[in-house]
C-alpha cells in the first residue's frame, strides 16, 4: 500500500489533456478532464510513462470521478515534452466516446486497444508506429487538425460498422477438400 509521500498530484497532465481538448473538439467530443483524477506516483515502475485506470462502482461514486491517471515520475522525468504529448493523447484515445456521459454504456470504461485507436494515435504522430522509441514522430501539438486528418487512413480503411461482414463458423465440411 503507497504511503502519503508517495504519490502527489499531477497537474501538468491535466493541463496537457485540457489543451488536447481545445485544440481537437471534433475527436474528443465529450472528453471531461475534471472527471478524471490525476495522480504522480513516485519509487514504482512501469513499462509506460502513463497508465488510464477505470474506477469501477461504487468508488466512482465516493470520489465523483470515474478515470483515474496515473503517472509514474521516474518515466515522466525521462520524457522530453513531445513525448510527453504524445503520451498523454495515448491514454485520452483510451477513453471510449461516452466515458464520462452517466448514461451511456461506456460511461467509466476503458477501450481494449484496437485498429481504430492504433490508427488515430498513428495518425497523431505524423505516421510514426512506435513513437515512444523513435525520434521522427511528431508532436501532436504543433499538428493542426487538418494535417492529423490527412494522416488519418481510418476513413478508407475501416468500413463502418453498418458494413462490417457476416462472418460464419468453419464446419468439417469445409475443410474436407483442403489438402
Amino acid at each position: 500500500m503507497a504511503k502519503f509521500g508517495d504519490w502527489a498530484a499531477a497537474p501538468d497532465v491535466k493541463e496537457i489533456m485540457e489543451r488536447y481538448v481545445e485544440r481537437f473538439p471534433s475527436m474528443f467530443e465529450g472528453f471531461d478532464v475534471d472527471s478524471i483524477f490525476f495522480i504522480m506516483t513516485k519509487k514504482k515502475k512501469n513499462r509506460e510513462p502513463i497508465k488510464l485506470r477505470a474506477v469501477g462502482y461504487p468508488n466512482y461514486v465516493v470520489g465523483g470521478k470515474p478515470y483515474i491517471v496515473e503517472v509514474f515520475d521516474v518515466w515522466w522525468k525521462t520524457l522530453d515534452q513531445k513525448k510527453k504529448n504524445l503520451a498523454v493523447f495515448h491514454t485520452m484515445c483510451a477513453i471510449p466516446d461516452g466515458g464520462f456521459d452517466e448514461k451511456s454504456k461506456y460511461y467509466g470504461k476503458k477501450l481494449q486497444p484496437d485498429i481504430k485507436m492504433y490508427l488515430r494515435e498513428f495518425a497523431a504522430s505524423g505516421g510514426v508506429p512506435n513513437w515512444l522509441e523513435n525520434p521522427a514522430a511528431k508532436d501532436p501539438m504543433e499538428r493542426t487538425p487538418d494535417e492529423v486528418a490527412e494522416d488519418d487512413p481510418t476513413v478508407e480503411a475501416i468500413p463502418p460498422d453498418e458494413e462490417q461482414v457476416e462472418r460464419t463458423p468453419v464446419t468439417q465440411e469445409d475443410i474436407e477438400d483442403v489438402a
